[in-house]
């Protein structure tokens, strides 16, 4: 699809700027600069278009190597740094990853003789020395959700920053601007809509958690003079559970990742009259974002809205199902990894996102939910199918129901009911065992059940 305007694009001189405003919130001295890092993963002898996995947890260490990998023409990948080694190791081998940087590493469980420092974090070499499998200028990201535990999207950096630069154009963000980071730098939403928004904006980051504390978030707002943050719906509950005033936060609050219910967006303006709040939409297929709410000048009956869509996007929905299709020069160029997925590619510059949605005359978006099993667990988004594709590969299991349930306060619970070859105590103890290396925090069931595979477990 032609860009509907100049894609832009990273330079040394436009990074070594931008991490030169950055903080961590703790106010820890950084001792490594852009040049030592370069330095650094240069040494670690990757050719461009090679791609490493990057499992840190928030900091400006992380903006800096993963900026710095851009730099050189790598191809990061951003995950969550509790990802256990297992599954590291698989994803790395899908998506022909070439090293892995983390606080520590065991070289051992990697197969690798040693570890060398690069920016402050431990990296190992994985896998062969054989041609680049990218490009240089692609960033790989974690598909939408926890789904896609072994599979990841594709995207052009600059149409990253393309979409980056659209999102800070719609909810105001400039080079006045100081930007709260709270949110997982693994997630696309705080990775393209803070950090590289801010860059491309000339706005200031102050990075921190998670994990997120309502006492914790006023402090970083207050001590570092935020301007600006981005929360998902469940931490602007907590905030609102704990005391409506505490919802108050920097001047201008952006929500997106799950939906928000319209009587608890009447309680953020009601707490922010003289702030702006934005409700948006997004996924990490889009580039991420797609729709944009400014709700604090809409009528309360656009409250239940996700917005318009942002310039360059185009948006419809299938007849049949009212499936939302985005159609813009940010989307993903292909999805590497894993089963076909409920969020899909169908031509170039399309995608099927797998959310239903309705308009109003006058083009604003109402999710209605999911075509997908698609679900949020404990803030997380988690795939029920990706889920299922997990729990399969563990060898003895037949069948892998995942339920979910409601608690009396409305957050879901997951609870697996598992059939197996063999039910002995030796055999639940390994899958058990199994189930907490492989799985990720949010996709660990409340209860497991598991039981002799039946007859019917055969059949299709």
């Amino acid at each position: 699809m032609p860009a509907t305007d100049r894609e832009p694009s990273l330079d040394a001189k436009l990074v070594a700027d931008f991490l030169g405003r950055a903080a961590d919130a703790d106010t820890r001295p950084c001792r490594d600069t852009l040049d030592d890092t370069l330095k650094d993963l240069a040494g670690l002898g990757l050719a461009p278009g090679n791609a490493v996995i990057i499992a840190l947890s928030n900091s400006t260490r992380t903006v800096r190597l993963y900026l710095a990998a851009l730099l050189l023409g790598l191809v990061p990948l951003a995950i969550a740094p509790r990802t256990p080694p297992v599954r590291i190791r698989r994803l790395a081998a899908t998506l022909g990853v070439r090293a892995l940087l983390a606080a520590r590493v065991a070289p051992e469980r990697y197969g690798a003789a040693g570890t060398r420092t690069v920016g402050g974090a431990e990296a190992v070499l994985l896998g062969d020395d054989g041609p680049p499998p990218y490009r240089p200028g692609r960033v790989l990201m974690s598909t939408s959700g926890t789904s896609g535990a072994f599979s990841a999207c594709l995207h052009r950096v600059g149409a990253l920053l393309r979409n980056a630069r659209r999102h800070a154009a719609a909810v105001g963000l400039t080079a006045d601007d100081t930007v709260l980071v709270n949110l997982p730098l693994y997630y696309s939403y705080a990775m393209v809509a803070q950090v590289l928004a801010a860059c491309v904006s000339g706005a200031r980051i102050v990075v921190t958690g998670p994990p997120f504390t309502p006492a914790g978030y006023a402090s970083a707002v207050t001590a570092h003079g935020v301007t600006h943050s981005s929360i998902t719906p469940e931490l602007a509950r907590r905030l609102l559970a704990l005391d409506p005033a505490s919802a108050a936060g920097p001047h201008t609050l952006t929500i997106g990742g799950d939906h928000l219910h319209p009587a608890q967006v009447a309680r953020l303006l009601a707490a922010r009259p003289h702030g702006e709040l934005y409700l948006t939409y997004g996924l990490t297929e889009a580039g991420p974002r797609v729709l944009t709410l400014a709700a604090h000048a809409e009528p309360p009956h656009r409250h239940a809205s996700a917005g318009l869509p942002l310039p360059g996007m185009r948006t419809s929905l299938r007849e049949d199902t009212g499936e939302l299709l985005v159609a813009s020069d940010t989307v993903l160029e292909r999805k590497i990894g894993g089963a076909p997925a409920e969020r899909t590619l169908i031509a170039p510059g399309r995608i099927a996102t797998g959310d239903v949605f309705t308009l109003d005359g006058d083009g604003y978006h109402y999710f209605r939910g999911r075509l997908s099993d698609f679900t949020v667990i404990r803030g997380e988004k988690v795939s029920l199918s990706g889920l299922r594709r997990t729990v399969h590969t563990i060898d003895g299991v037949i069948r892998c129901v995942p339920r979910l349930n409601r608690h009396a306060d409305g957050e879901s619970a997951l609870d697996l009911e598992i059939a197996v070859t063999d039910p002995g105590p030796a055999t639940e103890a390994r899958i058990r065992g199994e189930l907490d290396s492989l799985l990720l925090p949010a996709e660990r069931p409340r209860s497991v059940r598991i039981t002799a595979t039946v007859p019917e477990d055969f059949r299709k």
